[in-house]
């Protein structure tokens, strides 16, 4: 009987994957044993259709066509959905398993012993009725244990905005959602608008009152005041006045931290050091080989160059790190997330690797407790890898820096090529927009991948996301970004928040806290 079942459960493997085109994404680990991290996608489930739903638009929303669709529900070309009618749609199980690439002369015996498992399991899991049966370049999955440790903790972040008025309603739903983080963006311009004088009230309140709910807290530190920058700004042209960037002299941000880590030490838990120091947007730093001049029209030109790079950002996160160990030595030191760029001109931007790379060779790891990573700017499902256009989404899918695992797994090479692998990785920002529900604004240009993700995407997308995450065990946490920049004012934010611009929970909300965020016993 038992054998029976197997062979039903392969047979019905192979026909779901015949259906809906599913196959498994392997990525080679250690070429030397064999082992893979592999995706396992086969499985059906039911879906009760909703409302205005149409074969076109559930396809998409499973990562499917809608010919696959028809061909597993043995619908007609001019079949008609109906609200409550029932669905079978592909289950995906997008968490990476470690899995094994079979060679010649293996066997599922000498495959168990290796990896400490058993030919039952190894069987069971992978739907293997013969075990004298296996094929050389076949991949089989491993049970959990085989490949990697169990995780004990994992960070599960939201992103939050200090609202003094709001305070007691951010503290209810940070709660509700159940988070174990919370991640504070903290603009060094505000708390410190002239030098020596602390505007420390409104970040008290909430900081107080997470504390008292048991969340640990990531503070983001970032934008120098202008006081700060007076010879760089001063004389820039108007178009890069907005920008924000490092201090002239680096002893000011250690005087700021250190006020900072005094003030929080025993409450904050870690702390981010700046925000996409690969970008000119957070990175403006001058330097003019001649005087600068005002033109006709009254504005200053462009400077003839920026001073970014890794190695300028390694100066800053050195002193930050020596400061904040020295008030509080059992914070963490995380380093910046990075945006996610694909070009190099050395002004506008560097390339998310390449910075990435230069940082971790300048000697990042020795200045930091754990790496930054943010994804953000996309509307390609979670689960793909680069670069086939997502179903629905006609622009923005051809850089593998629009693919969240690419992102992870860019993040993890990189680590892994500069022998830096051991040290963690936070996603400090992750999300996917929409204009669906109330907003603050039209997207701009540049802005326009918001328009292909709906409400009900963005809810499936950030747990898939989740789900993702927590199954890779060197990814130690998930920030998700944000819970209320409609309701400070944030315009670009508030594409991203659970609480739309009317106060209105948007679905992702839900979606969310329903997630399981209990840590799995020791």
């Amino acid at each position: 009987m038992r054998l029976q079942k197997l062979i039903i459960r392969a047979c019905l493997g192979m026909a779901i994957a015949v259906v809906f085109g599913l196959g498994t994404e392997a990525r080679m680990e250690d070429p030397g044993s064999g082992l893979v991290t592999e995706e396992l996608t086969v499985g059906i489930e039911r879906y009760t259709v909703r409302p205005n739903d149409t074969l076109y638009a559930i396809a998409k929303r499973f990562n499917t066509n809608v010919k696959a669709l028809k061909s597993l529900n043995g619908l007609k070309d001019t079949a008609l959905l109906f609200a409550g009618d029932a669905l079978l749609v592909p289950r995906l199980d997008k968490t990476e398993r470690p899995a094994y690439l079979i060679k010649p002369g293996d066997s599922l015996f000498e495959i168990a012993r290796r990896f400490d498992t058993t030919v039952e399991a190894l069987q069971s899991l992978n739907g293997i009725g013969d075990r004298d049966h296996i094929v050389s370049g076949q991949t089989i999955l491993l049970p959990q244990s085989a490949g990697s440790a169990i995780r004990r903790e994992f960070a599960y972040g939201i992103t939050l905005f200090p609202d003094l008025g709001s305070t007691p309603d951010i503290l209810r739903r940070v709660k509700q959602l159940g988070v174990n983080w919370a991640k504070i963006e903290v603009s060094w311009a505000d708390l410190e608008p002239t030098a020596a004088d602390f505007a420390f009230d409104e970040l008290d309140v909430l900081i107080a009152g997470l504390d008292q709910l048991g969340i640990q807290i990531l503070l983001n530190v970032y934008e120098a005041p202008q006081w700060s920058r007076s010879s760089y700004t001063r004389q820039l042209n108007s178009l890069l006045r907005a920008n924000s960037g490092p201090p002239e002299n680096l002893e000011l941000f250690a005087n700021f931290m250190r006020v900072l880590a005094q003030r929080y030490a025993g409450i904050v838990d870690a702390y981010e050091i700046w925000k996409s120091p690969n970008l000119l947007k957070y990175w403006t730093a001058p330097v003019y080989e001649r005087p600068p001049a005002m033109g006709a029209s009254g504005d200053y030109g462009f400077p003839d160059k920026i001073k970014i790079g890794a190695a300028y950002y390694l100066d800053l996160l050195k002193i930050a790190f020596e400061t904040v160990k020295s008030v509080d030595s059992g914070a963490l030191v995380i380093t910046a997330g990075l945006a996610p760029v694909g070009f190099t001109d050395n002004y506008n931007a560097i390339e998310t690797g390449a910075f990435l790379g230069d940082m971790i060779r300048e000697g990042a790891t020795d200045y930091s407790d754990a790496i930054g990573a943010l994804f953000g700017a996309s509307a390609v499902p979670p689960a793909l890898f680069c670069c086939e256009q997502p179903p629905g989404v006609d622009t923005h899918y051809e850089s593998h820096l629009q693919y969240y695992r690419e992102i992870l797994h860019l993040y993890r090479d990189t680590l892994s090529r500069n022998a830096s692998a051991d040290i963690p990785i936070y996603i400090t920002q992750v999300g996917w927009g929409t204009i669906e529900g109330s907003n603050l604004a039209i997207p701009a240009g540049g802005l326009e991948w918001l328009r292909y993700t709906d409400q009900d995407e963005q809810a499936l997308y950030v747990a898939q996301a989740y789900d993702i995450a927590y199954g890779l065990n060197y990814i130690e946490g998930n920030f998700l970004y944000n819970l209320n920049g409609c309701a400070v004012g944030d315009s670009e934010a508030c594409f991203f928040s659970l609480v739309d611009a009317d106060g209105a929970d948007r679905p992702a909300y839900e979606s969310f806290a329903q997630i399981d965020k209990s840590a799995p016993a020791s």
